[in-house]
């Protein structure tokens, strides 16, 4: 278990977050400017892997050794990295009542040299568990992270193969009752937000090249079309490569996910290329104008209906793009004529033809939105690859 400790979440702290999400590491974050209520954070985190605090590493500091009674330095390593910076970047050196608060540490602790700033991340070890001050900058997380708790906190994972899978549809219960039938003594951890699942299998090191192959087999029969990637990447990420490697272009039109498909397409890299618009539709009279549905076909079916999905899809189709994907439906908390919440239809057109599906999502609100949102890009991957 690894424990976070910071005063605010900030994109620093959504790194780190991200990062040990992507090592699928187990840990515990605690937001609080309450200095009591941080030193009670610490001491119970006293025998976990590692501490993380963010923000102001003197401030941090200075906290960590009140919390556990230790005495204090001043490090002219941190010194000479300060003075060092400010004269690469022309800065003028900090008056000495700051050089003070960002040298300290805790004693037998250290600063690796900082990178983007005056705050040099302040690391050592109390009691067997790894302790890092950190600067809350994402940039300068990003080079911690890579540079040194990389190498020290995932070291033996580094060396033991491993395999990842993202699989889409499933529920945590499906996917661990079929895990139960890997073989024993290769680790295996899952994680599933909104229908998708991120499976990471770590063998020991040095394992038997022929037992990594049977169990990528094994896997591969246990889950089969539900597999979408054997990388650590997203759907709109999949979606994305396979429109590229098709050569087609892809539009949304959105009601119930409000943008969520275009914003994940966009978040990928090289989206350009194959992404024409997305186009949020929520009224009827946007649905209308925009995509060309009429009033009376709406008034006939239901706003939320197969068929206003499919005349979605179409409008977006005839407007030049060779995919494209629509969404109506009720998030909540409450849905129209006593239709359930959750209730959403998903359209997916192509030359081909037009393909409507109903899905009955559960959760809160944004949850149901987000889960819609995965699926519709499920659904077009599963339609490009047919």
């Amino acid at each position: 278990m690894i424990r976070i400790l910071a005063k605010d979440y900030t994109q620093a702290t959504e790194f780190l977050c991200n990062k040990l999400d992507g090592e699928m590491e187990e840990y515990d974050l605690f937001v609080s400017k309450d200095k009591a209520s941080s030193a009670q954070y610490l001491a119970n985190s006293v025998g976990a892997t590692a501490i993380l605090m963010l923000g102001a590493v003197g401030e941090s500091s200075t906290l960590f050794a009140d919390a556990f009674g230790l005495a204090m330095f001043y490090d002219k390593f941190a010194e000479r990295n300060v003075k060092e910076f400010c004269k690469l970047s022309g800065l003028a050196l900090p008056p000495q009542h700051v050089m003070d608060m960002i040298c300290i540490a805790p004693e037998t602790f250290n600063h690796y040299g900082s990178s983007f700033g005056y705050q040099c991340t302040c690391y050592g070890e109390y009691k067997k568990t790894h302790v890092y001050m950190i600067p809350d900058d994402a940039r300068e997380c990003a080079t911690v992270f890579d540079s040194y708790l990389r190498k020290t906190l995932f070291k033996n994972s580094e060396s033991a193969p491993r395999l990842v899978y993202k699989i889409f549809g499933l529920n945590s219960r499906t996917v661990n009752e079929r895990l139960a039938k890997l073989n024993r003594y290769v680790s295996r951890k899952c994680e599933t937000s909104n229908l998708d699942t991120k499976l990471l299998i770590t063998f020991p090191p040095k394992c038997n090249k022929n037992v990594i192959a049977e169990t990528d087999a094994k896997v591969k029969e246990l889950f089969g079309e539900f597999v979408y990637a054997t990388a650590d990447q997203t759907l709109a990420k999949t979606v994305v490569d396979l429109l590229n490697n098709l050569g087609k272009k892809l539009s949304v039109a959105e009601s119930v996910t409000g943008g969520m498909i275009s914003s994940s397409i966009v978040d990928v890299a090289g989206a350009s290329s194959v992404f024409c618009e997305g186009a949020v539709t929520y009224s009827v009279a946007a649905k209308c104008n925009r995509l060309g549905l009429s009033p009376h076909f709406v008034d006939e079916y239901g706003v939320v209906s197969q068929q206003v999905a499919g005349e979605m899809a179409q409008g977006l189709l005839r407007n030049g793009c060779d995919v494209a994907i629509s969404t109506t439906g009720y998030a909540g908390p409450k849905a129209d004529d006593g239709y359930p919440v959750g209730l959403c239809f998903i359209g997916i057109a192509t030359e081909k033809g037009v393909g409507v599906y109903k899905n009955i999502f559960s959760g809160a609100r944004n949850a149901i939105r987000a889960q819609a949102a995965n699926m519709a890009l499920y659904l077009a991957y599963k339609t490009l690859t047919k």
